[in-house]
């Protein structure tokens, strides 16, 4: 059997706690009985208590010297202080101690009660705070809001609305739903409250009576199943979020006032507990892009003392190469093994000259420069190498751009390196479509170009997309790829205060997009 919470009752005049046992069994609570301190402690040291109303004036351990000890251990019980020889002192110590409240006989059951429910609700509220803020990932904590909205509002369904990126409302998570097309109806009840609560910014906690008799949402279908609704406003930088929606089902259950007042308080500690969640979320993506930067600093380092320790024996080595094949039949082996070496060092060269761009060892050029000039003189270095694969290219320009202060050979080897992965992510033909036009307004940001090169290849699995930055990662076979093209990619865009961003999924293709402050 479930009971609405677990009741010690300490006392040592029997009658006392027996009259009260009998009151609180009826309201559906459980209820044990200690006669003095010393057995209230072995109880509560022995089973989980939600309240223990204890009396102060016993023999042995009085109640003031018990509430001490039941707070070592379990400080999380409420504790009822009843008496009829205390005094104002005793009444304060008691306070002072952690009792919830303090009673002097003789008093009514009534009055006992409505203490009772209060220290409950207490006691409901701690659990609930305890246990939305017990966790900062996203998924975990949206399951316990609905959860514990079910719980402190006694609700027979709940369902917790956010927007996507496009500002769409979607259900992150529901409880009580019993199928699909109720998820459907209290979606779209949701959804046409969404402007009253952004209107009001958020403020208000709105209740619906019998919503199928309101013009707003009588046509909405199943909606007359709902006969109470609470909307709940998810706020953060004064910026609606979503809504917590949670429903009765039932005629004679409506919220009074006391329910109003409990969906408030718990409405702001949701807001606060997503937004130490979305605290974490930057914390842990900051943290990421400093670990990348950390590890481009230590990597530009080594990538500048690399290239001048190997560059002078790689020259010496080619020019003496040359110089044989000068003198070798070309039908030799050795001619062949001398082209090879040749091959090979041309290779290492490149290799050095993508580590010193990256390292930031060259000088850079900056002025304002026409990205859609950069694009197509980039594809008519690599246009026959697409061409012979079978890709084609789609241009989306947009027109009268603004010009970007850049680097402009160093931003065509952004594409070119874009241009060549695309090219070898498509084997058997494919389409590049490149896209270009300005950031949509937005008081809060800086005017920006955003470049969309997109792919109709073989995408890259999630569990590897974080990496595709890193240097010397590449799932390319051994030999046809040293893993630093994008790696160069990151570097250049940082240097130009841009940024680059890859989304991808395995077999619909990749999508790099580049920003660039104009």
């Amino acid at each position: 059997m479930n009971h609405k919470a677990n009741i010690l009752i300490v006392d040592d005049e029997a009658q006392i706690p027996e009259m009260f046992s009998l009151a609180l069994s009826e309201l559906g609570y459980k209820v044990s009985i200690a006669f003095n301190g010393e057995d209230g402690l072995q109880k509560v040291s022995g089973e989980k208590f939600d309240l223990v109303i204890l009396d102060i004036m016993m023999p042995g351990m009085d109640g003031i010297a018990t509430l001490g000890e039941i707070k070592k251990l379990d400080p999380e019980v409420e504790v009822i202080m009843t008496t009829g020889h205390g005094s104002m002192g005793t009444a304060i110590q008691s306070m002072r101690k952690g009792a919830f409240d303090y009673l002097h006989k003789p008093f009514k059951i009534k009055e006992l009660l409505a203490v009772v429910e209060k220290a409950l609700e207490k006691r409901k509220f701690n659990d609930i705070t305890k246990a939305i803020f017990s966790t900062i990932k996203s998924e975990e904590l949206l399951r316990i809001i609905i959860d514990s909205a079910v719980r402190i509002l006694k609700a027979d369904e709940a369902l917790l609305v956010l927007m996507d990126t496009a500002g769409k409302p979607y259900v992150a998570v529901s409880e009580g739903l019993s199928g699909e097309p109720q998820k459907i109806s209290r979606l779209e009840a949701c959804s046409r409250i969404l402007p009253r609560l952004s209107d009001d910014k958020g403020t208000s906690v709105v209740l619906i009576e019998d919503p199928h008799n309101d013009a707003l949402f009588k046509d909405i279908e199943h909606i007359d199943e709902v006969k109470f609704a609470i909307m709940l406003p998810l706020i953060e930088n004064n910026k609606l979020l979503g809504i917590i929606n949670i429903n009765r089902m039932q005629l004679d259950e409506y919220f009074n006032e006391n329910d109003m007042q409990r969906a408030k308080i718990f409405a702001s500690l949701v807001n606060l507990s997503l937004r130490n969640a979305n605290l974490y979320k930057q914390l842990q993506e900051t943290q990421s892009q400093l670990i990348q930067a950390e590890k481009m600093s230590a990597l530009g380092q080594l990538a500048g003392g690399l290239a001048h320790e190997i560059n002078n024996p790689l020259s010496g080595i080619l020019g003496l190469a040359q110089l044989v094949l000068e003198k070798a039949d070309t039908g030799t082996q050795s001619f062949q093994d001398l082209k090879d070496i040749e091959k090979a060092v041309f290779r290492c060269k490149k290799i050095i000259a993508s580590l010193l761009s990256f390292a930031r060892q060259e000088k850079i050029r900056m002025e304002p420069v026409n990205i859609n000039d950069v694009i197509e003189e980039t594809l008519v270095l690599y246009a026959k190498q697409l061409e012979l694969k079978h890709i084609a290219i789609v241009t989306n320009f947009g027109p009268e751009l603004p010009p970007v202060n850049a680097d402009f050979q160093q931003l065509m080897q952004v594409f070119l390196n874009l241009f060549t992965n695309a090219h070898d992510a498509m084997p058997n033909g494919g389409t590049i479509t490149i896209k270009t036009q300005l950031a949509a307004p937005d008081p809060d940001k800086k005017e920006q170009l955003i470049v969309s090169l997109a792919d109709t290849g073989s995408g890259i699995p999630q569990e590897i997309l974080g990496r595709v930055f890193d240097p010397f990662f590449t799932t390319k076979p051994a030999g046809k790829g040293t893993g630093l093209g994008l790696s160069v990619c990151l570097g250049i865009m940082n240097r130009h205060n841009g940024a680059i961003l890859a989304r991808s999924e395995p077999g619909k293709g990749s999508v790099f997009t580049l920003y660039l402050p104009v």
